[in-house]
Formats: structure tokens, sequence, C-alpha cells
């Protein structure tokens, strides 16, 4: 018979994420804390790249999320880690849908007056499209990485990236077309 560990011990014997998961969802808080160690720093990271700033209020959030659903983790569909990137993402794409749009000025960097190759790519990346269409377009364009890859990269399923992709593609174009009318 297969008894489930002890959450103490699990953290202990340098438990895997999803080992992890399931002993925060059995209320452990040494696996919580353990798990907030190992992804503290990725967790902000992908906070600060959606959001564009302070990072801790969505880390934060997300870390109170993790705690609340980690009972919803189910291994057969996909890692650990995986599973914490999508719930922060999620969590920094609901924060910043309810933020306020700031203004923005749209004054080229001196890198980009030297070359005006540059400020073309900085304008226009930077003139409006959500973060999630940015980063899929910068990651095609200029990492040149398939949809496939950005896909395994970013946690989200194929189709998802390929609708990003066409909004923000078509968004860029309507904003190039507004630019060329004037």
């Amino acid at each position: 018979m297969k008894t489930r560990a002890d959450p103490a011990s699990v953290v202990a014997d340098a438990a895997s994420d999803a080992e992890l998961l399931r002993a925060v969802a059995d209320g452990s808080d040494a696996a919580f804390e353990e798990l907030r160690h190992r992804y503290r720093r990725a967790v902000e990271r992908t906070c600060r790249s959606i959001l564009r700033g302070s990072a801790e209020d969505c880390a934060q959030e997300a870390f109170v999320r993790i705690w609340q659903k980690a009972r919803l983790f189910d291994p057969r569909r996909g890692s650990a880690a995986a599973w914490l990137m999508t719930l922060t993402r999620n969590v920094a794409y609901n924060l910043g849908a309810k933020k306020e749009p700031e203004p923005r000025e749209l004054v080229p960097t001196d890198a980009q007056a030297e070359d005006p190759g540059l400020s073309v790519d900085g304008f226009w990346l930077d003139a409006g499209l959500e973060p999630h269409e940015r980063q899929v377009i910068e990651l095609a364009y200029f990492a040149d990485l398939s949809q496939t890859q950005i896909a395994d990269r970013l946690g989200v399923p194929l189709g998802t990236v390929k609708s990003w992709t066409r909004r923000g593609l078509n968004h860029l174009a309507t904003l190039l077309g507004e630019e060329t009318s004037r």
C-alpha cells in the first residue's frame, strides 16, 4: 500500500516540484516556503516582464494563488514549473488589465536615434501592443523562434501563440497604417 509522505520529510528530501505542490495542497507551510524559495526570482521576473514595473504585488498575489490552487495541479497535464509560471502569467495579465493604461511618450532612446532601424522596431513594439502580443512578436521576429518553440517557452498552447501573434501583427498594421496616412 502506497502512503503519502509526511510534508516535512518531503521538503527535507529535496522534493520534486510536483511533490512540493502536493504537500502545499495538503497545507504544508514548509513545502510552500521551499516552493517559494525555488521560484521567487522566476515569478518576480515574469511579473516584471509583463507589467513593466514593480513586480512585488504581482509576485505576492501569484504565491497566494499558488497556495490556494495547489490542489488543482495535475502532473499528468504538465510539469509543476509550467503550472506555476502559467498561473503567474495569468495573475500578471489580470493585474495589468485592472490598471489604467499609462500614457506613453514615444521618444526614441539614444541608441535608437543613432540607428534608425532600431527606432522603428522599438517605437512600434512599444506603441501600445498588449504585453503578450509584444512578447510573441519579439520571440518570433527577433529571437527567431518558431511558434511551437514560443508556446513551449511560454507554457501556453500553440493556438494561443498563433492568436496573440495574429492580433499583434494586426495591431501593428493598424498603427503603421495610421502613421503613414498622416
